[in-house]
């Protein structure tokens, strides 16, 4: 039984390095899935407007002609719809119809972490739209728990949870023995929706409290936002406590979580969803502290770890009574075994497989 799908999501082509997010990790993820387990993939690219807004408009308006051929050319294959709502709802719905019109399994999977509240904000035929897609596809993933929830209360309909994870590759064993200074971290993109400002002066605020800290901030940026950070480092005098090291790949970064103490998350990003880093910091048994950002609080599975603003203060507060406390190596075991127990490759991919392989029952 030959098993194809054909896939239309971001995968960061086109895209700066310092604005591929974890939209497009998630995606690369999913891919190898799929790879892993035999299914034979067929990729549409799904635009991005960060790539300039005439070739965003033409890509848009292309996209479902492209589904519509290959599902003519493809009638056995199922079609998954990496979803972002909003602005895009009307082609997403689009291209759902075709999919379900040339009689294709499909799976929707809504990204970002804001599609409840789109949904309240909407007007009717936004709200008719979101139900279309959240109850005529055959299987539709949820990035969080809260989706499911949301879904099973308003529509009637079990939908699946399917969580971004760390790769089993960097599942190690849990190292409680970090040194005396207590290491901060940052990494993902370095942007100003992140708040990675907060970040520092947070830094800057456990320093003056007499604590031994440094910063390592690691991600893409740009130079105007750099330049901008590098301003409160020098007026915090935090020029040998604050590390940048940019761009890296997880392996790099994976050796700096393991030394690491806390990671500091404090996004705004009004569409943030399951945040890889954040998976994987806790995966590296680092302590999280987050804002209540997309579904932070739920992943984190403790309100002791969650900041209900973005002033730093708030954070320095938490790491403080932690510190005082002496509770970091149980903060710490917490995390560690959460994402043992809910957000490894290995449980997630069973998952994933469980939900998508029936689909292809009736593929002879």
């Amino acid at each position: 039984m030959r098993k194809e799908i054909i896939f239309y999501a971001p995968i960061g082509k086109g895209t700066p390095s310092e604005r591929i997010g974890g939209a497009e990790a998630g995606c690369l993820k999913t891919m190898a899935i799929y790879r892993e387990a035999g299914i034979s993939l067929i990729h549409i690219n799904r635009p991005v407007s960060r790539g300039g807004l005439v070739k965003y408009i033409l890509g848009m308006f292309l996209a479902p002609i492209e589904l519509a051929f290959l599902c003519i050319i493809h009638p056995k294959s199922v079609v998954h719809i990496v979803g972002f709502y909003h602005r895009t709802i009307g082609q997403e719905k689009m291209m759902v119809s075709i999919a379900k019109v040339l009689g294709h399994k499909v799976i929707y999977e809504p990204r970002n972490g804001s599609l409840v509240v789109s949904y309240y904000e909407g007007d009717e035929n936004y709200k008719n739209k979101v139900e279309y897609l959240l109850s005529k596809p055959d299987v539709v993933l949820c990035q969080g728990l809260e989706y499911v929830r949301f879904i099973k209360e308003k529509f009637n309909i079990e939908r699946s949870y399917y969580p971004n994870y760390i790769m089993d590759e960097f599942v190690k064993p849990n190292n409680l023995e970090r040194g005396r200074t207590i290491r901060l971290i940052y990494f993902g993109r370095v942007v100003p929706e992140k708040n990675v400002d907060v970040v520092i002066k947070t830094t800057a605020l456990l320093k003056n409290a007499g604590l031994y800290v440094s910063l390592d901030i690691i991600g893409g940026y740009n130079d105007e936002y750099r330049s901008y950070l590098d301003s409160i480092i020098k007026a915090e005098g935090l020029d040998e406590i604050v590390k940048f090291y940019g761009r890296k790949p997880f392996s790099f970064i994976a050796d700096v979580l393991r030394k690491s103490h806390y990671y500091i998350f404090p996004s705004a990003e009004a569409n943030e969803g399951h945040s890889n880093s954040l998976t994987e910091a806790m995966g590296c048994g680092v302590v999280p502290i987050v804002s209540t950002a997309g579904f932070n609080a739920s992943i984190c599975g403790n309100a002791n770890l969650v900041a209900k603003d973005l002033i730093p203060e708030t954070y320095a507060e938490i790491i403080k009574k932690i510190e005082i406390e002496e509770r970091w190596k149980e903060y710490s075991v917490f995390c560690y075994n959460r994402v043992l127990d809910n957000y490894t490759q290995a449980i997630v991919k069973k998952k994933l497989i469980s939900y998508v392989l029936p689909l292809f029952k009736n593929n002879i």
